[in-house]
């Protein structure tokens, strides 16, 4: 049986100390960071003591880091949020590495990490929040069953102007799985 955090391109696993320089590196990339929800470059000092003190030792969290196939580090996924009563997390994902951008090494995480989400967290909804100028993502998400359930207009101001953040949400028996091509064995 395949593990439950692999997937066709990418494997997640725990986030370690030994990340922390791609981390650093990744987190004070504006090009890198400018579709994530952090505003503000960070230390190696702050890094160091998040990798260190935030665990994921409850329902409430779960992150990983996101590792290719053949084991390079290129970059960080998570639930964060958890609500057991009402079954539901939120998403966060990134590839920090750029030269693995546009190549499914995203779509595949975010399969794997939405599995995990439904079959190991007994998750019944994941959300996530993506800028309205971030189409790339939006498909990646759209691709893989997430419906837009709303607009949080003008809600982030960076570079010189107001975006929207679309809210977008996935229930469970929604997740759309890589399809094979005809004539492939199940």
């Amino acid at each position: 049986m395949k593990s439950p955090f692999e997937g066709q391109l990418v494997r997640l696993r725990a986030r370690e100390v030994d990340d922390l320089d791609r981390y650093h590196r990744w987190l004070n990339d504006p090009e890198v960071t400018q579709h994530v929800m952090m505003r503000y470059p960070i230390s190696v000092a702050f890094e160091r003591n998040y990798l260190e003190s935030v665990a994921p030792t409850s329902f409430e969290l779960a992150l990983f880091s996101m590792d290719t196939l053949a084991g390079e580090h290129i970059g960080w996924c998570g639930l964060h949020g958890s609500s057991p009563e009402d079954r539901s997390a939120s998403l966060g994902i990134a590839i920090g590495e750029k030269s693995y951008w546009n190549g499914g090494y995203g779509t595949d995480a975010m399969r794997v990490l939405c599995r995990f989400g439904f079959e190991h967290m007994n998750l019944h909804r994941i959300e996530l929040n993506v800028f309205d100028d971030n189409p790339r993502a939006q498909r990646v998400y759209e691709k893989i069953g997430f419906k837009v359930e709303g607009c949080r207009r003008e809600a982030d101001y960076r570079y010189g102007r107001h975006r929207d953040i679309v809210v977008m949400g996935l229930l469970r028996g929604e997740l759309v799985e890589e399809s094979r091509p005809s004539g492939a064995a199940s």
